[in-house]
């Protein structure tokens, strides 16, 4: 069975992300970076604008290339600020890419977002922390464990816990959403590979590949 992500969310601004990552790297364990690609598809049959329009879309499916290597990704379940969703992960062949672009397309997956992240990745007290960077946009923080179902109270608890004693604070669904907006409307960031082609696309994020 597949082990459970529960997963909370906070803005950051470029102090605290500088001040988070001097404090992880005494306190914690470096886990590495990651520079990170990702084609987001919207699970819908109808052109989206908000994101508020898949709220109760439990399927959150990504292609992505995370430090050169190819991923498929499939969350599922409530998603929001703060959430515990099951998380299955398949490492693809990275020359396979463009094939599963158009793998998805047939299946009906072709438009959504695209995204681009660096990422550092720290172990405290039992909690994984990623500082993110968005390049031209700004910072963000996830804080996620991965346990079972009957653990998912007790570790909503100790990362809510720890975002207090660092200063943080948990985004809700509301403010999460417009994050999400924020980043999926930036100019040329929306994709549509019935009149796109992803070559053309990769081009613009060649360093990814």
């Amino acid at each position: 069975m597949p082990k459970i992500e529960v997963e909370h969310r906070g803005i950051l601004t470029e102090e605290k992300f500088k001040e988070l990552n001097e404090f992880f790297k005494k306190k914690g364990k470096f886990l590495g970076k990651k520079g990170r690609f990702s084609v987001i598809y919207f699970v819908s049959k109808k052109k989206v604008k908000k994101v508020e329009e898949l709220k109760n879309v439990p399927i959150d499916l990504k292609l992505r290339i995370t430090n050169k290597k190819t991923e498929l990704v499939l969350k599922y379940g409530k998603w929001g600020g703060k959430d515990a969703r099951k998380e299955f992960i398949f490492p693809i062949n990275s020359n396979k890419f463009d094939e599963m672009i158009e793998f998805f397309k047939i299946l009906g997956f072709y438009h959504g977002a695209l995204n681009t992240t660096k990422t550092y990745l720290y172990k405290y007290k039992g909690i994984e922390f990623a500082l993110v960077k968005v390049p031209d946009w700004g910072y963000y923080l996830e804080a996620e464990m991965l346990v079972n179902e009957s653990d998912i109270k007790k570790a909503n608890a100790k990362i809510i816990g720890e975002y207090k004693r660092l200063g943080l604070r948990v985004l809700d669904d509301k403010e999460f959403r417009e994050l999400l907006d924020d980043l999926n409307n930036r100019k040329g960031y929306r994709f549509n590979f019935k009149k796109q082609k992803i070559s053309d696309i990769k081009k613009r994020f060649i360093d990814y590949f």
